[in-house]
C-alpha cells in the first residue's frame, strides 16, 4: 500500500498537526489507543438493550478524530452512527457499526505504514 492509498490523507493530518512530526506521532498514539475504546462502546450501544446514547457519543468522538486524519469514510461512518443513535435506530445502527468496525481496522492498520513515511 503507497502512502497515497492510505484510508485516510497524510496531508491533511500534517497540516492539521501544524506539519509538526511529534504532533503528528502523537495524534497517532492517541487514535490507535481511542479507537478501541471507542469501538467497544459502539459494539456494547448497539447490542441488543445496549446503551445508543453512549455508542453515539463514541461515534462523536471517533468522528472528530477520523476529520483530523482526513479519514472521510471513517468520518462519514461515524457521523452516520451518530445520527442513528441519536434516532434510536439501533437495527440500522447495528449494520452501519459492521462497516464502521471494518473501515476503523483499516484505519489503524495503516497508522505503520503512514508512520514510515514521515
Amino acid at each position: 500500500m503507497s502512502s497515497g492509498n492510505l484510508p485516510f490523507s497524510m496531508e491533511k493530518l500534517m497540516e492539521q498537526c501544524g506539519r509538526n512530526k511529534m504532533v503528528v506521532e502523537a495524534v497517532m498514539d492517541e487514535f490507535l489507543n481511542q479507537v478501541p475504546e471507542d469501538m467497544t462502546t459502539m459494539e456494547k450501544g448497539v447490542s441488543t438493550g445496549g446503551d445508543l446514547l453512549e455508542a453515539g457519543k463514541a461515534a462523536h468522538r471517533l468522528k472528530g478524530t477520523a476529520g483530523t486524519f482526513g479519514a472521510d469514510k471513517l468520518h462519514g461512518l461515524c457521523a452516520r452512527m451518530e445520527v442513528l443513535c441519536k434516532e434510536s435506530n439501533g437495527s440500522e445502527a447495528q449494520a452501519v457499526y459492521a462497516e464502521l468496525k471494518v473501515e476503523a481496522q483499516a484505519c489503524v492498520n495503516a497508522v505503520p505504514e503512514a508512520r514510515a513515511t514521515l
